[in-house]
């Protein structure tokens, strides 16, 4: 297994690729991303850290994982039924303990050349005695809906590299059926109209209340206007997960 750093947080992870993504026969994972259900090591089960569950993600012929920390994701190939990944970049989150010690796992069950089966809705990776068992995530964990959830920013986009909300912040959006999207940006509170596109949002001018905001929460609060007001955003949902962009700007939340 060979690791390589990126120095942005960015999820990229670099995996070189062994000829065509699969041959005739391959099991089909292209397109679809999976989550993990359970993982024996042995016969018994394995437990993840809490709160914390495999991605794994096929996407043009690349593969990205993540474990509750860093994300790794590049080209893969398939090999029959052995799915093939021989150079793993990783992003440079510091994260606790046992969440780094599950990415280097992770990391060495996808390079350890793992017999990949595909039944239905059902993903299995065996490497030895270990067993990861995944669900495809529309299964597992369906889109949340735009409208009438309550988003919480957990992350800052700029350019390639994402960062962590500043701590003791937190900011929030909620568009309603009405048009309208109440706002906590970070420190102050408000509302404007917003429309929605095929795949964007546009946020009208915000009415927000006026106190002075400085440190983490003002950080916060600039951060997020910037994104909202900069005018159409690309809008991304996967599950949990909305990404709002504007360029190379953007917001990354979680329905509560």
């Amino acid at each position: 297994m060979r690791l390589v750093a990126l120095l942005c947080a960015l999820p990229v992870l670099v995996l070189a690729s062994c000829g065509a993504v699969g041959g005739a026969g391959a099991p089909e994972v292209g397109g679809r991303t999976f989550l993990s259900t359970a993982v024996t090591e042995d016969g018994n089960p394995h437990q993840l850290v809490d709160g914390s569950r495999v991605t794994l993600a096929f996407v043009d012929g690349r593969v990205r994982a993540g474990a509750g920390c860093n994300t790794m994701s590049g080209a893969y190939s398939l090999d029959g039924d052995v799915l093939v990944t021989e150079e793993l970049a990783m992003t440079e989150m510091g994260c606790p303990g046992p969440l780094m010690d599950q990415d280097t796992w992770l990391a060495g069950l996808l390079t350890g050349r793992p017999a990949l089966a595909v039944q239905g809705d059902e993903l299995t990776l065996t490497a030895g005695s270990t067993v990861l068992t995944l669900l495809d995530r529309e299964v597992a964990d369906p889109d949340r809906p735009l409208v009438g959830t309550t988003w919480r920013v957990d992350s800052l986009i700029s350019g390639d590299a994402v960062s962590s909300v500043p701590a003791g912040a937190e900011a929030t959006l909620t568009f309603g059926e009405d048009g309208t999207v109440s706002v906590s940006p970070g420190c102050n509170r408000g509302s404007g109209s917003y429309e929605r596109g095929e795949g964007t949002v546009s946020v009208g001018p915000l009415v927000l209340t006026r106190m002075a905001c400085q440190g983490p929460r003002g950080e916060l609060e600039s951060a997020v206007l910037e994104v909202l007001v900069a005018g159409e955003l690309t809008a991304r949902i996967e599950a949990a997960s909305l990404t709002l962009q504007a360029g190379d700007v953007g917001l990354g939340l979680r329905a509560d």
